[in-house]
């Protein structure tokens, strides 16, 4: 899971949320990794961050943290992170690997897990954001041809390079990544992770 540092995180919410946007990008991340960490297919969760912060919460909550030396993009986080996963098969065993978006605060773990079960049929596999545009998860059966290219126009991208897009309509959750201030009221709707709904509390309604 790739995360940008708290600090740069969610730069859209910042007209609404102001200072709060940092607590709203580190909340959604808790969600997140809170919804991986109890899907049952997971065997291991790598995050990887320049955040200090983000990588000692990883640690304390039972995930592997890769610290980047800089924030070098999401792509380059994926690679690094498929890059520890590959690392780690026993012999001539490979491991599937999947990237999830770190901001999906009403995930539930049996999503995810309807998610990675379609996928494992495909050598690789995208899928779609709400808005059918970007993507919240990709994955590859083999980590070394991953070939992420997150943001902006993802999904295209994903599908251009010969992922299968994954069609689930029961995943609202896995899809509904927080761009905007809708976007978190559509996910309060759907039910949010602890972390976020308390600090979805605080903030203007």
């Amino acid at each position: 899971m790739p995360v940008k540092p708290f600090a740069q995180g969610k730069s859209r919410l910042g007209p609404w949320a102001g200072a709060a946007r940092r607590d709203i990008a580190r909340a959604v991340f808790l969600d997140t990794m809170d919804a991986i960490l109890h899907t049952p297919q997971v065997c291991r969760l790598i995050v990887v961050t320049a955040d200090p912060e983000a990588h000692a919460l990883a640690a304390g909550a039972g995930a592997e943290g890769i610290r980047e030396a800089s924030a070098g993009g999401l792509n380059a986080a994926a690679r690094l992170g498929a890059a520890a996963a590959a690392g780690h098969g026993a012999g001539a065993r490979t491991d599937p690997v999947a990237v999830v978006a770190a901001d999906l605060p009403a995930l539930k773990p049996r999503e995810l897990a309807s998610v990675l079960a379609e996928a494992s049929r495909h050598p690789r596999a995208v899928l779609a954001d709400h808005r059918g545009h970007g993507s919240t998860v990709l994955t590859a059966q083999d980590p070394s041809f991953l070939l992420p290219g997150f943001e902006g126009a993802s999904r295209a991208r994903h599908a251009a390079t010969g992922a299968y897009e994954i069609a689930h309509s029961g995943v609202p959750g896995a899809r509904l990544d927080i761009d905007v201030p809708g976007d978190l009221a559509l996910a309060a709707a759907l039910g949010l992770g602890t972390h976020t709904a308390a600090v979805q509390a605080n903030l203007p309604q």
